[in-house]
């Protein structure tokens, strides 16, 4: 259903700078079987100045705007089919949200507007995305190791280091790619990940996060492990320099 809805809806888009971003794209692009990847709603990465027109759109096709945030200066707006609650399209300006983390990295459309479905652009939305939820969730590592299979032609991987210095993530590429190549011991993670260069603080993110403190979300030990998430968070803050 989201992904049949996800198709009809870029095909609607037009010329509107917008794409779909992460679930339906890596089920796609980066595993064998769709089925293997699972998401829950369809995420869309949008140009500020195109914000009304792609509303106008979701509001033709039957969603109504369920949720704008922050409410002083919204940069996420969730909408949902008014005939299936299931069906929801959260579309955002920058895939970073925290206001404290988008001061150090961050990922609007206009960073991947060029190629938003290019192995490199796949690599980065992955690493940015996990890293920005603490890779808290085994789904996050194995979308970076698969988008760092395909990450094949040297100019693809130019272009991923291109993209990202220009979001300031190195920090976060480094530490997920080297966490992705730890847990399912992928060389092609950890060879791109020394590619990047030295990163300052990535070993101590290392000893933060690995398979225990991935897999912890999911059970009993999920508090135990928190201030480990805590603190990969305030290495993120201080592993890159701050965007001007």
């Amino acid at each position: 259903m989201l992904t049949r809805e996800a198709d009809d809806l870029m095909a609607c888009v037009g010329d509107l700078p917008a794409a779909v971003v992460k679930g339906p794209i890596f089920a796609r692009a980066l595993y064998p079987e769709r089925s293997l990847r699972n998401f829950g709603d369809i995420d869309v990465l949008i140009a500020p100045e195109a914000i009304q027109r792609f509303n106008a759109l979701l509001s033709d096709r039957g969603f109504f705007l369920g949720e704008a945030s922050p409410a002083n200066a919204p940069r996420e707006w969730k909408w949902i089919h008014r005939n299936n609650e299931q069906l929801m399209i959260e579309v955002q300006t920058d895939l970073i949200h925290a206001d404290s983390l988008r001061r150090v990295v961050s990922l609007p459309y206009e960073l991947i507007a060029a190629a938003p479905e290019a192995p490199a652009t796949l690599l980065l939305i992955a690493l940015v995305h996990g890293g920005a939820h603490h890779f808290e969730r085994l789904q996050h590592v194995v979308d970076i190791c698969q988008s760092a299979r395909v990450l094949a032609a040297p100019e693809e991987e130019s272009r991923f280091e291109g993209l990202v210095e220009t979001a300031n993530a190195r920090f976060i590429a480094v530490a997920g790619l080297e966490l992705a190549g730890r847990i399912f011991r992928e060389p092609r993670c950890t060879s791109i990940a020394r590619e990047l260069g030295s990163v300052r603080y990535t070993g101590l993110a290392g000893l933060l996060l690995g398979k225990g403190s991935v897999m912890s979300t999911m059970d009993k030990n999920r508090a135990r492990h928190g201030w480990r998430r805590q603190a990969f968070r305030w290495l993120m803050k201080r592993g890159n320099p701050i965007l001007n």
